[in-house]
């Protein structure tokens, strides 16, 4: 059976069409809200006329408006022919995280709090590496969450992205927005800041690996064992320099838990 694996963050969505543990056919695109049900079908529209999908699987922290379209379009309120709803119904598995599933232990007291994006990366995390981990997602927000040895969640923060602090500053400062164009984050050295855009930057990089540092370093004093850095999402690349050595750099990897979330995996 065919799924498709959905991965709706706050500006992106990432799919996956999974079968057998193999990602037949993957995606990613930007929202635009007012076109979405457009994107969906070209996206997707070939597939489902075919048959090819049997089941969507849904990490979602784009909100309800996400959800309300992706139904809309496949019960033929958008492109989707209506006849097909008729003859290959779909079921459609909203992802929440639970207080113990999939090896992992979760650390809040109302587990259904946790974005299941996090959850979904914890669950890939347990599935592929052994040991404990601290898992850093690097997209729209920061999120670093610790997993034991044993899958135990021991807890995690939740921060501004790159993209998100340097549009803050440039939203609410008239000088800084004045003397620097858009550019990419970059690991820079205070030592080499000679100017306002060298200064963001490495203003941004400090913050994000001083987080990530003040993570391991409270894992250090509770007596844990160094955790492996596991890092994801579309700013990964600007922080992995930053990790410490053995850290790992997964791609697709909310789409991994969601795979093993919906029993197509490897």
């Amino acid at each position: 059976m065919s799924v498709l694996l959905l991965d709706a963050g706050n500006t992106r969505l990432k799919w996956a069409l999974c079968e057998q543990g193999q990602f037949l056919q993957y995606g990613v695109f930007t929202y635009e809200w007012s076109a979405l049900p457009a994107q969906l079908q070209a996206q997707w529209g070939d597939l489902a006329k075919k048959g090819a999908i049997k089941k969507l699987v849904l990490s979602n922290v784009a909100g309800d408006r996400f959800e309300s379209l992706l139904r809309q379009w496949w019960l033929g309120n958008g492109s989707q022919e209506k006849a097909l709803q008729e003859t290959v119904p779909l079921t459609i598995d909203i992802v929440q995280a639970q207080a113990q599933a999939f090896g992992v232990q979760c650390a809040y007291q109302q587990p259904m709090q946790l974005g299941a994006d996090r959850w979904a990366a914890l669950v890939a995390t347990r599935h592929y590496i052994r040991g404990a981990c601290c898992v850093i997602a690097c997209g729209t927000a920061l999120t670093i969450d610790v997993l034991s040895e044993e899958g135990v969640h021991v807890g995690g923060l939740i921060a501004p992205g790159m993209a998100m602090m340097r549009q803050s500053l440039l939203a609410n400062t008239a000088q800084i927005t004045a003397q620097i164009e858009a550019g990419d984050a970059t690991n820079t050295s205070i030592f080499c800041v000679q100017d306002t855009a060298s200064a963001v930057q490495a203003g941004i990089m400090a913050a994000t690996t001083g987080a990530v540092q003040q993570v391991l370093q409270q894992c250090r004093e509770h007596g844990r064992l160094a955790p492996i850095c596991v890092i994801t999402g579309g700013d990964a690349q600007w922080l992995l320099p930053a990790l410490p050595e053995g850290s790992l750099h997964k791609t697709e990897w909310v789409l991994k838990g969601l795979a093993i979330i919906a029993g197509c995996h490897e």
